[in-house]
Protein backbone atom coordinates (compact mmCIF):
# COMPACT_ATOMS: atom_id res chain seq x y z
CA UNK A 1 0.00 0.00 0.00
CA UNK A 2 1.38 3.40 -0.98
CA UNK A 3 2.02 6.25 1.45
CA UNK A 4 -0.69 8.28 -0.28
CA UNK A 5 -3.23 5.53 0.32
CA UNK A 6 -2.23 5.28 3.97
CA UNK A 7 -2.72 9.01 4.46
CA UNK A 8 -5.97 9.26 2.51
CA UNK A 9 -8.19 8.00 5.33
CA UNK A 10 -6.85 10.42 7.99
CA UNK A 11 -7.17 13.26 5.46
CA UNK A 12 -10.76 12.33 4.70
CA UNK A 13 -11.61 12.11 8.38
CA UNK A 14 -9.95 15.46 9.05
CA UNK A 15 -11.92 17.07 6.23
CA UNK A 16 -15.14 15.53 7.49
CA UNK A 17 -14.56 16.81 11.03
CA UNK A 18 -13.14 20.22 10.09
CA UNK A 19 -16.24 22.07 11.24
CA UNK A 20 -16.29 20.23 14.55
CA UNK A 21 -12.60 20.95 15.07
CA UNK A 22 -13.20 24.60 14.25
CA UNK A 23 -16.06 24.72 16.73
CA UNK A 24 -13.93 23.09 19.42
CA UNK A 25 -11.07 25.51 18.69
CA UNK A 26 -13.38 28.54 18.88
CA UNK A 27 -15.08 27.44 22.07
CA UNK A 28 -11.89 26.26 23.74
CA UNK A 29 -10.04 29.40 22.67
CA UNK A 30 -12.77 31.66 24.01
CA UNK A 31 -13.18 29.68 27.20
CA UNK A 32 -9.45 29.38 27.77
CA UNK A 33 -9.08 33.15 27.38
CA UNK A 34 -12.00 33.63 29.74
CA UNK A 35 -10.46 31.13 32.12
CA UNK A 36 -7.13 32.95 32.12
CA UNK A 37 -8.87 36.26 32.81
CA UNK A 38 -10.95 34.61 35.54
CA UNK A 39 -7.92 33.02 37.16
CA UNK A 40 -5.89 36.24 37.06
CA UNK A 41 -8.88 38.18 38.36
CA UNK A 42 -9.39 35.69 41.16
CA UNK A 43 -5.72 35.92 42.12
CA UNK A 44 -5.89 39.72 42.12
CA UNK A 45 -8.92 39.59 44.42
CA UNK A 46 -6.95 37.26 46.67
CA UNK A 47 -4.05 39.72 46.53
CA UNK A 48 -6.27 42.61 47.59
CA UNK A 49 -8.53 40.88 50.13
CA UNK A 50 -7.99 38.35 52.87
CA UNK A 51 -9.84 35.01 53.05
CA UNK A 52 -12.22 36.37 55.70
CA UNK A 53 -13.72 38.90 53.25
CA UNK A 54 -13.97 36.50 50.31
CA UNK A 55 -15.43 33.89 52.64
CA UNK A 56 -18.10 36.33 53.84
CA UNK A 57 -19.18 36.97 50.25
CA UNK A 58 -19.28 33.25 49.44
CA UNK A 59 -21.84 32.74 52.21
CA UNK A 60 -24.43 34.64 50.14
CA UNK A 61 -23.83 32.45 47.08
CA UNK A 62 -24.59 29.14 48.83
CA UNK A 63 -28.44 29.36 48.81
CA UNK A 64 -28.63 30.04 45.05
CA UNK A 65 -26.28 27.14 44.41
CA UNK A 66 -28.62 24.82 46.30
CA UNK A 67 -31.81 25.89 44.48
CA UNK A 68 -30.64 25.73 40.87
CA UNK A 69 -32.75 22.55 40.57
CA UNK A 70 -35.82 24.81 40.22
CA UNK A 71 -35.29 24.90 36.47
CA UNK A 72 -36.80 21.37 36.69
CA UNK A 73 -34.51 19.87 34.12
CA UNK A 74 -35.46 22.24 31.31
CA UNK A 75 -31.77 22.85 30.51
CA UNK A 76 -31.07 19.13 30.28
CA UNK A 77 -34.28 18.51 28.37
CA UNK A 78 -33.44 21.11 25.72
CA UNK A 79 -29.81 19.98 25.69
CA UNK A 80 -31.00 16.58 24.49
CA UNK A 81 -34.24 17.31 22.63
CA UNK A 82 -33.10 20.16 20.37
CA UNK A 83 -30.38 18.14 18.61
CA UNK A 84 -32.58 15.02 18.78
CA UNK A 85 -35.50 16.61 16.89
CA UNK A 86 -33.13 18.54 14.64
CA UNK A 87 -31.62 15.24 13.51
CA UNK A 88 -35.15 13.95 12.82
CA UNK A 89 -36.06 17.03 10.76
CA UNK A 90 -38.63 18.34 13.27
CA UNK A 91 -37.49 21.93 14.05
CA UNK A 92 -41.03 23.12 14.91
CA UNK A 93 -41.13 20.56 17.73
CA UNK A 94 -37.83 21.80 19.13
CA UNK A 95 -39.09 25.40 19.03
CA UNK A 96 -42.32 24.60 20.91
CA UNK A 97 -40.34 22.88 23.66
CA UNK A 98 -37.88 25.79 23.88
CA UNK A 99 -40.74 28.32 24.09
CA UNK A 100 -42.36 26.58 27.04
CA UNK A 101 -39.02 26.06 28.82
CA UNK A 102 -38.17 29.74 28.41
CA UNK A 103 -41.47 30.85 29.92
CA UNK A 104 -40.91 28.61 32.94
CA UNK A 105 -37.41 29.95 33.58
CA UNK A 106 -38.58 33.57 33.37
CA UNK A 107 -41.21 32.75 36.00
CA UNK A 108 -38.67 31.03 38.27
CA UNK A 109 -36.18 33.91 37.85
CA UNK A 110 -38.85 36.39 38.94
CA UNK A 111 -39.90 34.38 42.00
CA UNK A 112 -36.34 33.68 43.20
CA UNK A 113 -35.22 37.28 42.67
CA UNK A 114 -38.26 38.42 44.69
CA UNK A 115 -37.20 36.12 47.55
CA UNK A 116 -33.65 37.51 47.54
CA UNK A 117 -35.02 41.05 47.37
CA UNK A 118 -37.07 40.33 50.49
CA UNK A 119 -33.91 39.15 52.28
CA UNK A 120 -32.13 42.34 51.18
CA UNK A 121 -34.97 44.48 52.56
CA UNK A 122 -34.91 42.55 55.83
CA UNK A 123 -31.15 43.19 56.06
CA UNK A 124 -31.80 46.89 55.40
CA UNK A 125 -34.26 47.03 58.29
CA UNK A 126 -31.61 45.45 60.55
CA UNK A 127 -28.99 47.91 59.35
CA UNK A 128 -26.90 45.10 57.87
CA UNK A 129 -25.22 46.75 54.87
CA UNK A 130 -23.27 43.61 54.00
CA UNK A 131 -26.51 41.63 53.89
CA UNK A 132 -28.18 44.24 51.66
CA UNK A 133 -25.36 44.18 49.11
CA UNK A 134 -24.88 40.41 49.27
CA UNK A 135 -28.55 39.56 48.69
CA UNK A 136 -29.00 42.24 46.01
CA UNK A 137 -26.12 40.71 44.04
CA UNK A 138 -27.99 37.39 44.13
CA UNK A 139 -31.15 39.09 42.84
CA UNK A 140 -29.30 39.66 39.56
CA UNK A 141 -27.27 36.46 39.61
CA UNK A 142 -30.38 34.30 39.79
CA UNK A 143 -31.48 35.64 36.37
CA UNK A 144 -28.12 34.49 34.97
CA UNK A 145 -28.59 31.05 36.54
CA UNK A 146 -32.15 30.38 35.35
CA UNK A 147 -32.97 32.54 32.32
CA UNK A 148 -29.34 32.77 31.20
CA UNK A 149 -28.98 29.01 31.66
CA UNK A 150 -32.06 28.43 29.50
CA UNK A 151 -30.77 30.71 26.74
CA UNK A 152 -27.33 29.08 26.68
CA UNK A 153 -28.98 25.63 26.39
CA UNK A 154 -30.46 26.69 23.02
CA UNK A 155 -27.01 27.29 21.46
CA UNK A 156 -26.34 24.09 19.51
CA UNK A 157 -24.76 24.63 16.05
CA UNK A 158 -21.19 25.39 15.01
CA UNK A 159 -21.78 29.12 14.54
CA UNK A 160 -23.82 29.33 17.73
CA UNK A 161 -20.97 27.82 19.73
CA UNK A 162 -18.67 30.53 18.40
CA UNK A 163 -21.19 33.20 19.44
CA UNK A 164 -21.47 31.56 22.86
CA UNK A 165 -17.69 31.68 23.30
CA UNK A 166 -17.64 35.40 22.42
CA UNK A 167 -20.31 36.20 25.00
CA UNK A 168 -18.52 34.22 27.69
CA UNK A 169 -15.28 36.02 26.86
CA UNK A 170 -17.05 39.40 27.11
CA UNK A 171 -18.35 38.44 30.55
CA UNK A 172 -14.89 37.35 31.65
CA UNK A 173 -13.33 40.59 30.39
CA UNK A 174 -15.89 42.66 32.28
CA UNK A 175 -15.43 40.51 35.38
CA UNK A 176 -11.68 41.06 35.18
CA UNK A 177 -12.06 44.83 34.72
CA UNK A 178 -14.21 45.09 37.84
CA UNK A 179 -11.44 43.52 39.93
CA UNK A 180 -9.91 46.96 40.28
CA UNK A 181 -12.92 48.15 42.29
CA UNK A 182 -12.15 45.57 44.96
CA UNK A 183 -9.22 47.38 46.67
CA UNK A 184 -11.45 50.41 47.18
CA UNK A 185 -14.84 48.81 47.86
CA UNK A 186 -13.82 45.49 49.45
CA UNK A 187 -16.86 43.26 50.05
CA UNK A 188 -19.10 45.59 48.05
CA UNK A 189 -16.71 45.38 45.11
CA UNK A 190 -17.15 41.60 45.13
CA UNK A 191 -20.92 42.05 44.97
CA UNK A 192 -20.66 44.39 41.97
CA UNK A 193 -18.19 42.04 40.29
CA UNK A 194 -20.70 39.19 40.58
CA UNK A 195 -23.81 41.13 39.56
CA UNK A 196 -22.73 43.27 36.59
CA UNK A 197 -21.23 40.51 34.37
CA UNK A 198 -24.30 38.36 35.13
CA UNK A 199 -26.61 41.11 33.93
CA UNK A 200 -24.57 41.78 30.79
CA UNK A 201 -24.33 38.06 30.03
CA UNK A 202 -28.10 37.55 30.17
CA UNK A 203 -28.62 40.60 27.95
CA UNK A 204 -26.14 39.32 25.35
CA UNK A 205 -27.49 35.75 25.46
CA UNK A 206 -30.95 37.17 24.77
CA UNK A 207 -29.78 39.55 22.04
CA UNK A 208 -27.88 36.79 20.20
CA UNK A 209 -30.33 33.97 20.99
CA UNK A 210 -30.53 31.42 18.14
CA UNK A 211 -34.25 30.76 18.63
CA UNK A 212 -36.05 34.09 18.32
CA UNK A 213 -39.40 32.73 19.36
CA UNK A 214 -42.11 34.08 21.68
CA UNK A 215 -42.14 32.49 25.11
CA UNK A 216 -45.43 30.74 25.78
CA UNK A 217 -46.41 28.79 28.88
CA UNK A 218 -47.54 25.53 27.28
CA UNK A 219 -48.13 22.89 29.96
CA UNK A 220 -47.97 19.99 27.53
CA UNK A 221 -44.70 21.08 25.92
CA UNK A 222 -43.21 22.01 29.29
CA UNK A 223 -44.23 18.63 30.67
CA UNK A 224 -42.42 16.90 27.81
CA UNK A 225 -39.21 18.85 28.41
CA UNK A 226 -39.40 18.21 32.16
CA UNK A 227 -40.18 14.52 31.65
CA UNK A 228 -36.99 14.11 29.62
CA UNK A 229 -34.79 16.56 31.49
CA UNK A 230 -35.84 16.29 35.15
CA UNK A 231 -34.35 12.84 35.79
CA UNK A 232 -31.04 13.94 34.28
CA UNK A 233 -31.33 17.27 36.10
CA UNK A 234 -31.88 15.48 39.41
CA UNK A 235 -28.64 13.57 39.01
CA UNK A 236 -26.87 16.51 37.39
CA UNK A 237 -27.88 18.90 40.19
CA UNK A 238 -26.77 16.43 42.84
CA UNK A 239 -23.44 16.02 41.06
CA UNK A 240 -22.80 19.73 40.35
CA UNK A 241 -24.63 22.49 42.20
CA UNK A 242 -25.74 20.54 45.30
CA UNK A 243 -22.35 18.83 45.52
CA UNK A 244 -20.51 22.18 45.24
CA UNK A 245 -22.82 23.87 47.75
CA UNK A 246 -22.23 21.01 50.19
CA UNK A 247 -18.47 21.41 49.78
CA UNK A 248 -18.78 25.11 50.64
CA UNK A 249 -21.11 24.44 53.56
CA UNK A 250 -18.71 21.84 55.00
CA UNK A 251 -15.77 24.23 54.55
CA UNK A 252 -17.70 26.93 56.39
CA UNK A 253 -18.58 24.51 59.21
CA UNK A 254 -15.06 23.10 59.55
CA UNK A 255 -12.89 26.12 58.73
CA UNK A 256 -15.16 29.09 59.42
CA UNK A 257 -15.31 32.13 57.15
CA UNK A 258 -11.54 32.02 56.64
CA UNK A 259 -11.63 28.38 55.58
CA UNK A 260 -14.40 29.15 53.09
CA UNK A 261 -12.26 31.99 51.72
CA UNK A 262 -9.27 29.68 51.26
CA UNK A 263 -11.49 27.19 49.48
CA UNK A 264 -12.82 29.97 47.23
CA UNK A 265 -9.38 30.40 45.63
CA UNK A 266 -9.00 26.64 45.26
CA UNK A 267 -12.39 26.59 43.53
CA UNK A 268 -11.29 29.30 41.08
CA UNK A 269 -8.25 27.21 40.17
CA UNK A 270 -10.39 24.07 39.83
CA UNK A 271 -12.86 25.83 37.53
CA UNK A 272 -10.03 27.15 35.38
CA UNK A 273 -8.52 23.71 34.96
CA UNK A 274 -11.92 22.25 34.04
CA UNK A 275 -12.48 24.66 31.15
CA UNK A 276 -10.73 22.63 28.45
CA UNK A 277 -12.47 19.25 29.07
CA UNK A 278 -15.81 20.99 29.64
CA UNK A 279 -15.53 22.84 26.32
CA UNK A 280 -14.81 19.61 24.45
CA UNK A 281 -17.76 17.93 26.21
CA UNK A 282 -20.15 20.75 25.26
CA UNK A 283 -19.19 20.61 21.59
CA UNK A 284 -19.27 16.81 21.36
CA UNK A 285 -22.57 16.19 23.17
CA UNK A 286 -25.00 17.39 20.45
CA UNK A 287 -23.03 15.40 17.85
CA UNK A 288 -23.25 12.24 19.97
CA UNK A 289 -26.98 12.79 20.54
CA UNK A 290 -27.58 13.32 16.81
CA UNK A 291 -25.55 10.20 15.96
CA UNK A 292 -27.58 8.14 18.43
CA UNK A 293 -30.86 9.58 17.09
CA UNK A 294 -29.92 8.62 13.50
CA UNK A 295 -28.31 5.22 14.11
CA UNK A 296 -29.63 4.05 17.49
CA UNK A 297 -26.20 2.60 18.29
CA UNK A 298 -24.47 3.14 21.62
CA UNK A 299 -21.24 1.67 20.26
CA UNK A 300 -21.08 4.04 17.29
CA UNK A 301 -22.06 7.07 19.38
CA UNK A 302 -19.49 6.20 22.04
CA UNK A 303 -16.70 5.70 19.51
CA UNK A 304 -16.69 9.44 18.89
CA UNK A 305 -15.54 10.10 22.46
CA UNK A 306 -13.09 7.41 23.50
CA UNK A 307 -10.01 8.45 21.51
CA UNK A 308 -10.46 12.10 22.46
CA UNK A 309 -10.86 11.07 26.10
CA UNK A 310 -7.58 9.18 26.21
CA UNK A 311 -5.63 12.13 24.83
CA UNK A 312 -7.44 14.61 27.07
CA UNK A 313 -6.82 12.63 30.26
CA UNK A 314 -3.10 12.33 29.48
CA UNK A 315 -2.85 16.04 28.75
CA UNK A 316 -4.63 17.01 31.98
CA UNK A 317 -2.40 14.76 34.12
CA UNK A 318 0.68 16.52 32.73
CA UNK A 319 -0.89 19.95 33.33
CA UNK A 320 -1.83 19.03 36.90
CA UNK A 321 1.72 17.95 37.74
CA UNK A 322 3.18 21.16 36.29
CA UNK A 323 0.61 23.42 37.98
CA UNK A 324 1.02 21.67 41.32
CA UNK A 325 4.73 22.50 41.27
CA UNK A 326 4.09 26.11 40.19
CA UNK A 327 1.58 26.70 42.98
CA UNK A 328 4.28 26.13 45.59
CA UNK A 329 6.43 28.79 43.93
CA UNK A 330 3.86 31.41 42.99
CA UNK A 331 1.29 31.48 45.80
CA UNK A 332 3.74 32.73 48.49
CA UNK A 333 4.79 35.52 46.11
CA UNK A 334 1.47 36.48 44.52
CA UNK A 335 -1.13 35.86 47.27
CA UNK A 336 0.75 35.32 50.55
CA UNK A 337 -2.47 35.58 52.59
CA UNK A 338 -3.57 32.27 51.07
CA UNK A 339 -0.45 30.16 51.66
CA UNK A 340 -2.44 27.99 54.08
CA UNK A 341 -4.68 27.02 51.16
CA UNK A 342 -1.92 25.52 48.94
CA UNK A 343 -2.81 21.91 49.86
CA UNK A 344 -6.46 22.64 48.98
CA UNK A 345 -5.39 24.17 45.66
CA UNK A 346 -3.14 21.24 44.75
CA UNK A 347 -5.84 18.69 45.55
CA UNK A 348 -8.40 20.67 43.53
CA UNK A 349 -6.26 20.42 40.39
CA UNK A 350 -7.07 16.70 40.06
CA UNK A 351 -10.76 17.36 39.45
CA UNK A 352 -9.84 18.32 35.88
CA UNK A 353 -8.53 14.79 35.20
CA UNK A 354 -11.87 13.33 36.25
CA UNK A 355 -13.65 15.94 34.13
CA UNK A 356 -11.64 14.79 31.12
CA UNK A 357 -12.38 11.14 31.91
CA UNK A 358 -16.13 11.95 31.87
CA UNK A 359 -16.24 12.85 28.15
CA UNK A 360 -17.83 9.51 27.07
CA UNK A 361 -20.73 9.99 29.49
CA UNK A 362 -22.57 12.01 26.84
CA UNK A 363 -23.46 8.61 25.37
CA UNK A 364 -25.41 7.74 28.54
CA UNK A 365 -27.14 11.10 28.19
CA UNK A 366 -27.94 10.41 24.52
CA UNK A 367 -29.80 7.18 25.37
CA UNK A 368 -32.37 9.16 27.38
CA UNK A 369 -32.23 6.58 30.19
CA UNK A 370 -31.46 8.73 33.21
CA UNK A 371 -31.10 5.81 35.63
CA UNK A 372 -27.96 4.69 33.77
CA UNK A 373 -26.55 8.15 34.46
CA UNK A 374 -27.86 8.34 38.02
CA UNK A 375 -26.54 5.13 39.54
CA UNK A 376 -22.99 6.43 39.42
CA UNK A 377 -24.08 9.71 41.02
CA UNK A 378 -25.73 7.84 43.90
CA UNK A 379 -22.56 5.85 44.51
CA UNK A 380 -20.49 9.05 44.40
CA UNK A 381 -22.80 10.83 46.84
CA UNK A 382 -22.37 7.97 49.31
CA UNK A 383 -18.59 7.72 48.86
CA UNK A 384 -18.02 11.50 49.20
CA UNK A 385 -19.05 12.03 52.87
CA UNK A 386 -17.89 8.59 53.92
CA UNK A 387 -14.40 9.20 52.50
CA UNK A 388 -14.26 12.67 54.03
CA UNK A 389 -15.18 11.26 57.44
CA UNK A 390 -12.57 8.49 57.25
CA UNK A 391 -9.82 10.84 55.97
CA UNK A 392 -10.48 13.66 58.45
CA UNK A 393 -8.31 12.27 61.30
CA UNK A 394 -5.28 11.97 58.99
CA UNK A 395 -5.72 15.05 56.75
CA UNK A 396 -7.72 17.51 58.80
CA UNK A 397 -11.29 18.57 58.11
CA UNK A 398 -10.96 20.92 55.13
CA UNK A 399 -8.47 18.84 53.17
CA UNK A 400 -10.53 15.72 53.91
CA UNK A 401 -13.54 17.39 52.26
CA UNK A 402 -11.61 17.96 49.01
CA UNK A 403 -10.14 14.46 48.92
CA UNK A 404 -13.51 12.98 49.90
CA UNK A 405 -15.06 14.85 46.99
CA UNK A 406 -12.36 13.47 44.69
CA UNK A 407 -13.05 9.94 45.92
CA UNK A 408 -16.78 10.41 45.34
CA UNK A 409 -16.26 11.66 41.79
CA UNK A 410 -13.84 8.82 41.06
CA UNK A 411 -16.43 6.30 42.23
CA UNK A 412 -19.07 7.91 40.04
CA UNK A 413 -16.72 7.77 37.04
CA UNK A 414 -15.96 4.07 37.51
CA UNK A 415 -19.65 3.18 37.77
CA UNK A 416 -20.47 5.17 34.63
CA UNK A 417 -17.76 3.34 32.68
CA UNK A 418 -19.22 0.06 33.89
CA UNK A 419 -22.63 1.15 32.58
CA UNK A 420 -21.10 1.96 29.19
CA UNK A 421 -19.35 -1.41 29.08
CA UNK A 422 -22.65 -3.20 29.74
CA UNK A 423 -24.45 -1.23 27.01
CA UNK A 424 -21.70 -2.01 24.52
CA UNK A 425 -21.74 -5.70 25.44
CA UNK A 426 -25.51 -5.99 25.03
CA UNK A 427 -25.58 -4.31 21.64
CA UNK A 428 -25.58 -6.61 18.65
CA UNK A 429 -22.46 -5.86 16.51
Amino acid sequence: MTLSALLSRPRARLKQNRQILGSVAALVGGNMSASVLGAVGGLLVARFLGPEVTGRFRIYTIPLTYITFLHLGTFDGLWRQIPFFTARQMPEKAESLASAAGAWNVLVSGLVSAAFLSLALAALVRGDTFGVAGWLSQVICCWAVFFGGYLSATYRTIHQFVALAKIQFTQALLNFSLVFLVPFLGFFGLCIRAAVPSFVGVWLFHAKRPLKIPLRFDRKALGEVVRVGLPFSLWGSLYTSVWAATESALMLALGGVKGLGLFAVASVIREGMNVLPQSVYHVMTPRVVEAYAREGSVRKANARSLLVTAGMVGMMVVLVIICSYLLGLLVPLAIPKYVEGIPLMRASLWFSVLQAAALPFNTLFATGRSWLYGRGVIVGIIVFPLSAYLLAPALGGMLAVVFGSLCGRTARTLVAYAELAVLNHREVP
